[in-house]
C-alpha cells in the first residue's frame, strides 16, 4: 500500500491527522497517511527522516512504554511499584491461555490465577468490583459488578472473548483524563458517565431512544445499543426496568464506565486542577516511562488538594475527538495539544528549536 501526503484540507480527513498535517506543514514536515482509512502511516521531517505513527500512537514514546500502559496488570504494577495510588485488582487468565503456556513453561502456568479460584479472588478485593479486559480500550466490555453471584456468568463469557481479564476494586470518585506531555498538564477533562434524566412521565425506554438517537460516532453509527447488556444490569441494580418512570430531574446513569467514545459528557477543568493532582498525574506517566499519556484519575473534587485520588490507568494515545465535538469552546485547547505534540515530535528528530 503507498502512503501519500495529506493537507489539513483535505476533504473527509478525520480530526486528528487533519490538525496533525496543519501543524506538519507549519514546521516543515509532512504527513503522509493511507489513503483508504488515514489510520497509520508516518511524519517526514524536512530532512527526510521517516516517524511512523499508528492512529493515536506517535513517536513519543517508546513501545515498551506503550505496551505497558495497554496492559492494565502491568500498569498497575508499575503504579504501585511507584507508591502511586491506585485501585487493587487481580488478574485473571483463560484457561485457553494457561492450556497454551503450559507447554512451554507449565511452572508458570501453574502460577496463573483461572476461573477456578476467581471467587476467592473477588472476595479478597471486595465488592463492587469492576470486570475489565487487560488490555481493552475505550470502555469496550467493562462491566460493574455489586455482588458475588454476578461473577460466574460475567467472567465466563468475559474469557470467552479475552485471554485475560481484570477484577479491580471500585473506587468512588469523578473521572478524570489528565493529558500529559513530559513536564507539562495539556488538559484535564472530567468525564461524566452517559446519563438519562426523568421527565416525570416518560419511561426509561423511551428516554434511552432519545439519548441513544442524539449520539453518533464520527463514522455516523451508534455509540451505544439499547440492549447492551451493562445498562439492562445498571438498571437491574437499581431495581429499574425499562418501563420504569423516573422522577422529573432524577439522572440515571446508564453505564459503568464515564468514556467520552460511549457518550460521556466532557468538562473542561484545565485550569482549576490542584497542583496536587497534577503532580500525581505527572509521576503516574513518568512511572510508566510515557512522554504522552492520558491519566485517568478518579477523584471527589480534583480543584481541592486535600482530595484523595485514584490512578485508574494510563492511555499511551489518548483519543480527543470526543472531546474536541462535545463543545465548541474545547477547540481552541485541542489545537493548543496538537501544537504541543507536533513540537516535541519534530524536536525528538533534532529538526526544529523552539524557543
Amino acid at each position: 500500500m503507498q502512503f501519500q501526503p495529506v493537507s489539513p484540507d483535505q476533504p473527509n480527513l478525520p480530526l486528528a491527522p487533519r490538525l496533525l498535517a496543519e501543524n506538519c506543514q507549519e514546521y516543515g514536515a509532512r504527513l503522509c497517511l493511507d489513503p483508504q482509512f488515514h489510520y497509520f502511516g508516518y511524519i517526514e521531517t524536512r530532512e527526510g527522516r521517516r516517524l511512523p505513527i499508528k492512529g493515536g500512537a506517535l513517536p513519543l514514546n517508546s513501545y515498551a512504554a506503550g505496551e505497558a500502559a495497554r496492559d492494565k496488570d502491568f500498569c498497575g504494577r508499575l503504579l504501585q511499584s511507584a507508591s502511586l495510588p491506585t485501585p487493587s485488582f487481580k488478574l485473571v487468565h483463560s484457561k485457553r491461555a494457561i492450556a497454551q503456556l503450559h507447554t512451554a513453561s507449565p511452572h508458570v502456568a501453574k502460577a496463573l490465577n483461572s476461573i477456578d479460584n476467581a471467587a476467592d479472588l473477588a472476595d479478597e478485593l471486595g465488592f463492587p468490583l469492576y470486570l475489565k479486559p487487560n488490555e481493552g480500550t475505550q470502555g469496550i466490555g467493562v462491566q460493574k459488578l455489586t455482588k458475588p453471584e454476578q461473577l460466574p456468568e460475567a467472567l465466563e463469557k468475559s474469557l470467552q472473548a479475552n485471554d485475560r481479564v481484570l477484577l479491580q476494586k471500585a473506587v468512588s470518585g469523578r473521572d478524570y483524563r489528565i493529558i500529559v506531555l513530559d513536564e507539562k498538564i495539556l488538559a484535564v477533562i472530567e468525564r461524566r458517565p452517559l446519563s438519562i434524566l426523568g421527565d416525570g412521565h416518560s419511561p426509561v425506554k423511551t428516554l434511552l431512544e432519545e439519548k441513544k438517537a442524539s449520539l453518533k460516532t464520527r463514522g455516523g453509527g451508534q455509540k451505544i445499543e439499547q440492549d447492551d447488556p451493562r445498562i439492562l444490569q445498571m438498571l437491574s441494580d437499581a431495581k429499574l426496568t425499562l418501563a420504569s418512570v423516573l422522577k422529573k430531574t432524577q439522572e440515571f446513569q446508564l453505564l459503568p464506565n464515564a468514556n467520552l467514545s460511549t457518550g460521556g459528557q466532557a468538562i473542561d477543568m484545565t485550569d482549576h486542577i490542584s497542583p496536587v493532582h497534577a503532580q500525581l498525574a505527572l509521576n503516574a506517566a513518568k512511572a510508566c516511562g510515557l512522554r504522552y499519556a492520558g491519566v485517568d484519575l478518579l477523584c471527589n473534587d480534583i480543584t481541592l488538594p486535600t482530595s484523595s485520588a485514584h490512578v485508574l490507568e494510563l492511555n499511551a494515545g489518548p483519543g480527543l475527538t470526543n472531546f474536541w465535538q462535545s463543545a465548541k469552546a474545547h477547540e481552541d485547547r485541542v489545537r493548543e495539544i496538537f501544537k504541543s505534540l507536533a513540537q516535541a515530535i519534530l524536536q525528538e528528530a533534532h529538526t526544529l528549536t523552539f524557543s
